[in-house]
C-alpha cells in the first residue's frame, strides 16, 4: 500500500469529476455544479465521497447525482490502479464555491487513517 499515491488519486479523481470528459444528458457536470455555486454566493456545494452517504446535497441536479453514483463505483478501481486502498481514506469530499473575486474554486479534501491530509485546488 502506497500512501503517497493518495495525492494523485485525489487529484485525478477530482479533476475527472469536474473536467470536460464528465458529460451526461447533453451537459457537462461542472456546469450544474458551477451554476449552483453561483446561486449560493460563497456557500459551498459539497459532494461527499467518503464516508459514503446516500444523502447528498439536496440541491444537486439529478444529472450530478447520477454522475456521483457512477464515480463512486469507479473510485475503488481507480484507487487499486494507483496501489492504494480506498478503505484507508477516512473521509473525502469535493467542495465547489465562488470566491470573493467571483472565480469558481473546486477543492478536494481527503484524510487517511494516519491523519494525513490530501488536498487539491482548481481555480477558474
Amino acid at each position: 500500500m502506497k500512501y503517497k499515491n493518495f495525492k494523485p488519486l485525489v487529484h485525478n479523481f477530482t479533476h475527472s469529476f469536474v473536467g470536460g470528459c464528465n458529460y451526461l444528458d447533453g451537459k457537462f457536470i461542472f456546469e450544474d455544479l458551477f451554476e449552483l455555486a453561483g446561486k449560493r454566493k460563497g456557500r459551498k456545494v459539497i459532494v461527499q465521497w467518503l464516508p459514503h452517504t446516500e444523502q447528498q446535497d439536496p440541491e444537486l441536479s439529478d444529472r450530478v447525482k447520477d454522475s456521483i453514483d457512477f464515480y463512486l463505483d469507479w473510485l475503488p478501481e481507480m484507487a487499486s490502479n494507483l496501489g492504494v486502498e480506498v478503505e484507508k481514506l477516512t473521509d473525502y469530499r469535493t467542495e465547489v464555491y465562488v470566491t470573493l473575486l467571483r472565480s469558481i474554486c473546486v477543492k478536494a479534501i481527503a484524510h487517511d487513517d494516519r491523519g494525513n491530509e490530501y488536498s487539491y485546488i482548481i481555480r477558474n
